[in-house]
């Protein structure tokens, strides 16, 4: 038999037998429920006048608790945050300076921004007191640079947390020039009869010197004068250079009895620093 008693202040409601459920109705409807087993279930809570910890509660079990969009089964550890707010993605990231901002993918790759508003994203590389391989083997580091410019730097393979020096394969400016050893620091095609330029790339103009030569000028700078050109000519005639600086070079064409003429199609391409 089921009972109500009051004993010492307490409230005793005995739902008797096995499996019953102490019911709470209002107005002929269940509201809430607790059943033998010692299950409490409502068709709401107000969580406005929940006070106190909450005690521990499987995350499987919860539903409807996520931000609008995302949504979780992994089981296990898909995310961490360390505390210097660094994230990594199925890993624990490294130990990164504590003012560089980072979001780290995997074992290797990561994307990161320091405190002065250059970012990288790198392979087998993490910046802490300068930059470290994360495992042995080869790193790999893009730059964004704030200043509008790519920078791909590339170190050799090296043990894991051992520091690292890079080489600058390449630079890509802001104005689309391509910096490196294996790339083309200018060329241009120039008319000597009016000393015009064709088409060119990091030349600027071209100065009239006298009959069949003229000055190429760049527009950026070399880094120094030990700079190698390639030039071509015509059908018939001979073209070379001379005089270099890192603003400008001579350069002349000859016909095939060795007198300097003015042609129409005057070629150079510049290799260098």
């Amino acid at each position: 038999m089921s009972t109500i008693k009051s004993s010492d202040e307490h409230l005793t409601l005995n739902a008797d037998g096995s499996s019953k459920d102490i019911k709470f109705q209002a107005n002929g409807v269940e509201k809430a429920s607790i059943s033998s087993s010692g299950a409490f279930t409502s068709t709401t809570i107000d969580a406005t006048k929940l006070t106190g910890a909450l005690p521990a509660i499987s995350g499987a079990a919860l539903t409807g608790v996520g931000v609008a969009g995302i949504s979780s089964s992994a089981d296990a550890t898909a995310m961490t945050i360390d505390s210097g707010e660094r994230i990594g993605i199925g890993v624990t990231p490294e130990s990164w300076d504590s003012s560089t901002k980072v979001l780290q993918l995997g074992s290797l790759q990561a994307l990161s921004e320091d405190n002065s508003g250059y970012g990288a994203l790198t392979c087998n590389a993490y910046a802490s007191s300068g930059w470290k391989r994360i495992n042995t083997g080869a790193a790999i580091r893009q730059d964004l640079d704030k200043d509008g410019k790519f920078v791909f730097r590339v170190a050799p393979s090296g043990s894991a947390d051992a520091a690292i020096s890079w080489t600058n394969a390449l630079e890509i400016t802001n104005d689309g020039r391509g910096l490196s050893q294996f790339t083309a620091k200018a060329w241009g095609q120039f008319d000597f009869s009016n000393m015009s330029i064709n088409d060119s790339h990091n030349f600027s103009s071209i100065t009239d010197i006298s009959t069949g030569r003229g000055r190429p000028n760049f527009t950026n700078a070399m880094g120094n004068s030990s700079y190698a050109i390639a030039t071509t000519q015509a059908e018939s005639y001979i073209s070379g250079h001379s005089n270099l600086t890192t603003g400008n070079f001579s350069l002349y064409t000859y016909d095939t009895n060795g007198t300097k003429v003015d042609t129409d199609k005057v070629m150079a391409i510049v290799f260098g620093d």
